[in-house]
């Protein structure tokens, strides 16, 4: 015969294995819903206010090269994309942000593409209307589009688009 403290461990091991045979699998619906919650965690889009990428940025970051650069309309003269045939360019909060080209995009004048990728944004920038060559220059209506890490988009405009050697 068992003692008292061993009768009294075997019983608590066979409540517990018994509770343990009620906990049930999650159903298909409750796994789903389980997953929604999990994407629904993403951060609150925050719209970005591009600024000019300005010459001295332009000497300082050593990003002459032959490309695009889109200037939104009402935005002033300053270009907020450069778009070349090694990277994209952005300026946001006093940092330049330097995007890779993907290959696999539509190409634009002067060896630019139509996107570009870096870890925090991407930008897609497409022509709305004919280039049209003026001289050594190519100049077109186009339009821009910054996605965040979770491809929404957190900067659109229209504006003017000129190519050239910068």
């Amino acid at each position: 015969m068992l003692h008292a403290k061993a009768q009294i461990a075997v019983l608590s091991a066979m409540v517990l294995g018994l509770a343990s045979c009620s906990d049930k699998e999650p159903t298909d619906a409750e796994a789903i819903a389980a997953v929604e919650a999990a994407q629904d965690g993403k951060p609150p889009v925050k719209p970005l206010a591009l600024q000019p990428i300005l010459y001295p940025d332009i000497s300082q970051n050593k990003l002459h090269g032959t490309g695009c650069a889109f200037v939104a309309e009402g935005g002033g003269l300053g270009a907020v994309l450069l778009a070349q045939d090694k990277r994209g360019v952005i300026k946001y909060g006093d940092h330049i942000q330097v995007l890779a080209p993907d290959a696999g995009s539509a190409r634009m004048p002067k060896g630019s593409f139509s996107r570009y990728t870096g870890k925090e944004n991407a930008v897609t920038l497409t022509a709305d209307g004919p280039v049209t060559p003026v001289g050594t220059t190519e100049q077109f209506k186009g339009r821009m589009i910054v996605t965040d890490a979770f491809e929404r988009p957190v900067y659109e405009a229209t504006g003017d688009v000129q190519c050239k050697a910068i």
